[in-house]
C-alpha cells in the first residue's frame, strides 16, 4: 500500500498535477466545474460544483455489487488510487479485492461537447462462485425525495408520480429504487430536474443491449448470472439521505420490475437481478455520459435531453418502398371488409398469422382500435386515384361502410359500432358498457376528412355531414365552463360514466373540421375552449394524459400525438401563434416515445419463435403507455404532422423524425417477398415488446388501426406537400 501511494505521488508530480486534495479538471456551461478530490482515505473521487458550491459528488466512483451463494449481497465502493492526464482526458484507476479476486478498473474521463463522459473498463483477476455487477453514480448535494425531483425516463416517467399507476415503474410504490433495464426505454436515458431549474441526465451513449433467451423469457424475476447479458440499468436510488443517479451493468432492475407479457397485470414489487460471473479475464466495457443543464421549465428540460440523446445515438433510417407499402395496405383493407346481416365493416381484430384461421372479433367499431370509418375514408381516397383498377371496388366498399354507420344513433350514442348481427356495441368489453369521446373523435374526424376529399373531386355528402352534426350538437351542451368534456358515457343513455376531462383534445380535430365544412363557428369555439382547458390542465407542464381507452388517464403516447394534430388544426384555422407553440410542445413530448436505438433479439432464440425477427432494427418502434413495456407503430399516423413542423420551422430535426415515422414504422409490415409468416402483403401484428419477452407480443393479431395509421401518414404527407412527399420517398433525394 505504501509503495502504491508513493508511486501515485510521483506519477502525479510527473504529470504536472499538484498534490493538493482538489484538482480542477474542466469548466462546463452554467458555471459548473469538475474536480477530482482526495478523501481522508487518500483515494480520489469526483466533485462537481455550481457557482463554487457543491452540486454533485461521488467520493467513491467505483461501485461493485457481489452476489454470493445463498443470496448474500455485498457492496464494494472505492475511490481511485491514481489518475493521470493525457491529451485532454484523464485515466483514473482503482483496484478492489474480495475473497482472493481482484477487480481492476480503469475509467477514462473526458468532456465531449460540454458533456462529462466516462468510458469504463473492468477486468476480473481470479474466480469465485456467484456474480457481480458494477456501476457509476453521482450523488446530489442535499437530501431530496422522489416527488421533490421531477424525473424523466422517456416513455415511462414524466415528472412526479402523478398520472402513473401506483405499481408502474416510477409510480407511488416505486419511491426508493428506480432502476430500469435500458431495453425498456426508447433511449437509454434518465434525467432529474431540480427545483432551481438545474438538471442531470444520464445516458448510455454507446449501448449494446444484447441478451440471452433465459433472461428474455424470465417471467418471475429470478436471478441470472451470465456473461451474455450486455444490457445495463439506468435510474436513481432515493433510499439514502442524498439521492444517487447513474448506471448499473449488467441491468439489475428494481424495486419494481415487469413480467414479460406486461399488460395489464405484469407489475411486480421485486428485484430482477442480473450479474456477470466472477471469472478470470472477464471484461466489462461501457460508456456513460452525464449532462448538466439549466431550463426554465420541465418540458424544455426533457425535450433538450431527448434531442441530446438523438444526436448521440444517431438513429438510422430503414428505407422502405412507400408506394408498395401503400398499395399493399389499401388492398389488404379492401380484402377484409365484410358484410353480414346488412352490416358492412372491418372486424375489430383478426388473426394475423398465415394458417391461423377463425373469424376474429364479432363486431366492427368506428374509432380507436377498430378504425373502421377511417378505413372507409382511405378506400374512398384510393377510389379517386387515377388509373386504379380497384377504384370501383373500393368506392363501393367505402360507401357501404359509411352507410352502415349512418344507422348508428349518436344523440345519445347507442354505441361505437355494431355486432355483425346488427346490434349497437361498444369498443371495450364491460359489464357496464360505456362509449368514449375518443372513439367518436377518431371516427367522425376521419369521416369529415373524407367529406373534404370527396368534395374536392365534385362529390357531395350532405347526409354524412348531418350525421356528424347530430353528435356535435349533442356534445356541445355537455362542455364544462372551463372547456372540458366528459371522457365517457353509459351506452345508450348519455349518462356520464367518467368525467375525467383531460382527454377533451380528442374532440378538437372533429369540431374544427365541422366548423370548416359547415361554416358554423359554434364548433370551433368549443374546440378553442377545449384546447385551452387541456393545455392548462397538465400539458403546459409537459405531461399528456388520457388517450387510451383501456388505460384511463395515465401518461401515454397518443395523448401527445392527438394533441399535436389538434393544436396544428387550431393553428391552421386561427393563425394564432399560441396554438403552433402548443403543437411544438406536443410534438416534443410525442417523439420521446420513439426508439432511437437497436435492441437486438437474443442470439440463442429461434427466429420462428420471435414475432420481431432477428437482424431487423428496432429504431422507430414506440412505447404505447406508461405502466408496461409494449410497443407499436401507431405514430406512423403522425408523419405529416412532423413534416408540417419542419416546413413551418425549418428545423431539420422534425424532418428526421418524419423520415423515421414514414420508413422505420414499416420494418415489420408484410410486403411481397417478405411476409414474416403473416397472411400476406399489408398485414402487420399489433404490438411487440423490446424488454422481456423481447421480440414477442401478447398475441399475433391485427387491428384495423394498424393499417390506417400507416395510410394516414402516407396520404396526408402527400396532401400536405407533393414535392416533399416525393423527396422523402425517393432514396436518392431523401437524405440531401
Amino acid at each position: 500500500m505504501k509503495q502504491t501511494l508513493a508511486f501515485s505521488l510521483v506519477l502525479l508530480t510527473l504529470m504536472g498535477c499538484s498534490i493538493n486534495k482538489k484538482n480542477k479538471l474542466w469548466t462546463l456551461p452554467h458555471s459548473v466545474t469538475v474536480y477530482f478530490e482526495q478523501n481522508d482515505k487518500k483515494k480520489w473521487g469526483l466533485n462537481i460544483e455550481m457557482d463554487g458550491d457543491a452540486f454533485f459528488a461521488r467520493e467513491e466512483p467505483v461501485n461493485i455489487e457481489i452476489f454470493e451463494d445463498g443470496d448474500v449481497i455485498k457492496t464494494l465502493n472505492s475511490g481511485y488510487d491514481l489518475f493521470t492526464e493525457k491529451n485532454g482526458y484523464y485515466l483514473a484507476e482503482a483496484t478492489m479485492a474480495y475473497r482472493g479476486v481482484t477487480f481492476l478498473v480503469t475509467d477514462k474521463w473526458s468532456v465531449v461537447d460540454d458533456v462529462l463522459q466516462v468510458n469504463r473498463t473492468l477486468v476480473v483477476r481470479g474466480n469465485m462462485s456467484g456474480g457481480f455487477m458494477s456501476g457509476i453514480q453521482l450523488s446530489y448535494h442535499k437530501p431530496a425525495t422522489r416527488d421533490s425531483v421531477k424525473l424523466f425516463a422517456p416513455g415511462m416517467i414524466y415528472g412526479t408520480t402523478d398520472h402513473l399507476t401506483a405499481e408502474a415503474i416510477g409510480g407511488k410504490d416505486c419511491k426508493d429504487f428506480i432502476r430500469i433495464r435500458e431495453d425498456r426505454l426508447p433511449a437509454p436515458l434518465f434525467g432529474a430536474y431540480f427545483e432551481n431549474g438545474f438538471s442531470l441526465c444520464v445516458l448510455n451513449s454507446k449501448p449494446d443491449a444484447r441478451t440471452i433467451k433465459e433472461d428474455s423469457r424470465d417471467l418471475e424475476a429470478k436471478t441470472i448470472i451470465d456473461e451474455g447479458l450486455r444490457f445495463g440499468a439506468i435510474g436513481a436510488d432515493f433510499n439514502k439521505e442524498k439521492p444517487e443517479f447513474g448506471y448499473w451493468f449488467p441491468g439489475t432492475e428494481g424495486g419494481i420490475t415487469y413480467k414479460g407479457m406486461t399488460y395489464p397485470y405484469g407489475q411486480m414489487k421485486k428485484w430482477s437481478r442480473r450479474y456477470h460471473p466472477v471469472s478470470e479475464g472477464l471484461r466489462q466495457e461501457y460508456q456513460v455520459s452525464f449532462k448538466i443543464s439549466k431550463n426554465d421549465a420541465f418540458n424544455d428540460f426533457y425535450s433538450g435531453a431527448w434531442r441530446w440523446a438523438w444526436t448521440s445515438l444517431k438513429p438510422g433510417i430503414n428505407f422502405q418502398n412507400i408506394e408498395l407499402a401503400r398499395r399493399s395496405l389499401i388492398n389488404m383493407l379492401g380484402d377484409n371488409v365484410e358484410t353480414h346481416h346488412g352490416i358492412t365493416g372491418l372486424r375489430k381484430w383478426k388473426y394475423a398469422m398465415k394458417g391461423v384461421e377463425g373469424p376474429g372479433a364479432t363486431k366492427t367499431v368506428m374509432g380507436f382500435g377498430g378504425a373502421t370509418v377511417e378505413a372507409a375514408g382511405f378506400l374512398l381516397a384510393d377510389a379517386l386515384a387515377e388509373n386504379n383498377s380497384l377504384a370501383t371496388k373500393h368506392r363501393q366498399l367505402g360507401e357501404s361502410v359509411i352507410k352502415t354507420y349512418l344507422n348508428l344513433k349518436l344523440s345519445p350514442p347507442a354505441g361505437e359500432g355494431f355486432t355483425f348481427e346488427g346490434e349497437p356495441v361498444t369498443s371495450e368489453p364491460s359489464k357496464n358498457p360505456v362509449v368514449y369521446l375518443r372513439s367518436f373523435g377518431d371516427g367522425l374526424k376521419e369521416l369529415l376528412k373524407a367529406v373534404k376529399r370527396e368534395k374536392k373531386a365534385g362529390i357531395e355528402h350532405e347526409d354524412w355531414i348531418a350525421w356528424a352534426q347530430t353528435f356535435a350538437d349533442w356534445l356541445l351542451p355537455q362542455q364544462e365552463e372551463d372547456g372540458g368534456f366528459p371522457r365517457s358515457w353509459k351506452q345508450g343513455t348519455g349518462e356520464v360514466s367518467d368525467l375525467l376531462p383531460e382527454s377533451s383534445y380528442t374532440a378538437i380535430p372533429f369540431l374544427v373540421l365541422l366548423s370548416e365544412i359547415t361554416g358554423d363557428n359554434r364548433y370551433v369555439e368549443s374546440a378553442l375552449k377545449a384546447g385551452d382547458f387541456c393545455w392548462n390542465s397538465t400539458q403546459k407542464e409537459g405531461v399528456f394524459v388520457g388517450a387510451t381507452l383501456d388505460n384511463p388517464n395515465v401518461i401515454d403516447k397518443e395523448a401527445g400525438t392527438i394533441s399535436l394534430e389538434a393544436y396544428l388544426m387550431l393553428y391552421n384555422y386561427t393563425s394564432e401563434k399560441k396554438w403552433f407553440n402548443r403543437a411544438i410542445a406536443a410534438a416534443n413530448y410525442a417523439e420521446t416515445w420513439i426508439y432511437l436505438w437497436n435492441v437486438p433479439m437474443p442470439e440463442d432464440e429461434e427466429n420462428r419463435d420471435l414475432h420481431w425477427k432477428k437482424g431487423l432494427s428496432t429504431v422507430g418502434i414506440q412505447l404505447i403507455s406508461t405502466g408496461h413495456s409494449l410497443t407499436d407503430m401507431y405514430m406512423a399516423f403522425d408523419t405529416d404532422e412532423f413534416a408540417e413542423l419542419y416546413l413551418n420551422t425549418g428545423d431539420n430535426h422534425y424532418y428526421d423524425v418524419a423520415m423515421i415515422l414514414l420508413h422505420n414504422t414499416k420494418t415489420m409490415l408484410a410486403l411481397p417477398g417478405r411476409e414474416f409468416g403473416l397472411k400476406g402483403p399489408g398485414w402487420m401484428q399489433e404490438h411487440w415488446s423490446m424488454a422481456p419477452v423481447r421480440g414477442v407480443g401478447l398475441y399475433r393479431n391485427w387491428n384495423p388501426w394498424v393499417a390506417t395509421s400507416q395510410l394516414n401518414g402516407i396520404l396526408e404527407l402527400e396532401e400536405l406537400d407533393k414535392e416533399l412527399y416525393k423527396k422523402m420517398t425517393e432514396k436518392d433525394n431523401a437524405f440531401k
